[in-house]
């Protein structure tokens, strides 16, 4: 293909030569694609502003051989009022680097990516506070990558769980009280939330606002994810 239009969202970018870029753009069709965007340091170049981390929308790229190149780009959303919180563009870049390990090339997530735009809007224009969009954005991208925990079942008895119990990263889920287990005890509210607030669009993430688990779930998701993308270090405190 060696023309392709496609929407997608910059994660990252890198100085290339005096006057070129590297960008690593998520895109809904193709997952994840490198492309050098060439003179776009230049002062007067129209795509000086396409190749910033958060910016979305109509790229227009070409293939030679395995290197893709910007040619053009219309700019839908930049997010800019997170540049001006430093607490929220912490939170998005963290997210961005999620997305940069999780999403591989040529693996369409289309849905993923629908949701990334939709977090970012809440991030960048809600008054919600970042630790719990984070976390709505965490287990809705362990969801989309297959890595639901099971939270309704024992993952040692296989007794379902309608209660308090016990969340094992590393089993991957719940285990029941009545199994043997030295994994933090999680209350039937936060396991409730770990397991509904996947299932729902990411817009419903308000109705927790107040809510007085979701702190709770917060603290307890944050190592499973650590155990399946490697970017803790970028990670924002938790609540």
């Amino acid at each position: 293909m060696p023309g392709l239009s496609t929407h997608a969202l910059v994660l990252r970018r890198s100085d290339y030569s005096d006057s070129d870029r590297m960008v690593t753009l998520f895109t809904p069709a193709h997952g994840r694609i490198d492309a050098i965007t060439r003179g776009c340091r230049k002062p007067k170049s129209p795509l000086l502003n396409c190749c910033e981390p958060f910016v979305s929308g109509e790229f227009q790229l070409y293939q030679r051989g395995e290197r893709f190149s910007i040619e053009q780009c219309q700019i839908s959303e930049s997010f800019y009022e997170l540049r001006t919180d430093y607490d929220r563009l912490c939170h998005g870049a963290y997210w961005l680097k999620l997305l940069d390990a999780a999403v591989m090339p040529d693996v369409p997530l289309p849905e993923l990516f629908l949701i990334s735009l939709r977090a970012l809007a809440h991030l960048n224009y809600s008054e919600l506070p970042p630790e719990l969009l984070t976390m709505a954005f965490e287990m809705h991208l362990m969801a989309q990558l297959g890595y639901a925990p099971r939270v309704d079942a024992c993952q040692k008895c296989g007794r379902p769980i309608d209660g308090d119990a016990r969340f094992d990263a590393t089993r991957s889920g719940c285990v029941c009280l009545n199994c043997a287990s030295d994994a933090p005890r999680i209350t039937n509210g936060a396991r409730r939330i770990l397991l509904k607030l996947p299932r729902t669009r990411y817009d419903q993430v308000k109705l927790l606002d107040g809510h007085p688990d979701w702190p709770e779930a917060a603290r307890l998701f944050r190592p499973y994810v650590n155990l399946r993308i490697q970017v803790q270090r970028f990670a924002p405190p938790l609540p």
